[in-house]
């Protein structure tokens, strides 16, 4: 047998063998073994296209935001910008400013799960300060994050 042949065989073998063992003793390499599968496995075209609505969804209203939640803004027209969007909207102060906000969550797919954002799961959200009668004094903040990551 060729010195080619037997390293082909032999490779793999080892490899496997050190695998199992470490598997069996270790939950470090457990975890580093599927940190591993999970870097080199394919991802699903269906994940990526969410990952793309996703970011396209987001865009968008953060386009819309800038365009509908300038300063100078009544309270009229922000709460009418939230309900277009169908964002749930929620006032409230922070640090003596008042605050309009909102989140859309985004349930995410089983098939997508990886070891740092669990199932993938995301929100949208939108915040504006505001003065004491509701009208639009900055300019909105549009944020985008995984909610389950590690």
């Amino acid at each position: 047998m060729k010195l080619k042949c037997k390293l082909g065989i032999a490779l793999p073998v080892a490899l496997l063998a050190t695998a199992t063992v470490c598997w069996f003793t270790s939950d470090y390499c457990r975890f580093g073994m599927w940190e591993a599968y999970q870097f080199v496995r394919p991802v699903p075209a269906r994940c990526k296209q969410r990952a793309v609505d996703l970011d396209a969804r987001a865009n968008q209203i953060e386009a819309d935001a800038k365009l509908s939640l300038k300063p100078g803004t009544k309270k009229a027209d922000v709460t009418a910008f939230f309900a277009s969007e169908k964002i749930p909207m929620d006032s409230y102060k922070l640090a003596g400013q008042n605050v309009v906000s909102g989140q859309i969550y985004v349930k995410g797919l089983a098939e997508c799960s990886s070891v740092a954002c669990g199932d993938d799961s995301a929100l949208i959200g939108v915040s504006v300060d505001v003065d004491k009668n509701g009208t639009v004094i900055s300019d909105p903040t549009v944020v985008k994050m995984y909610t389950n990551c590690l």
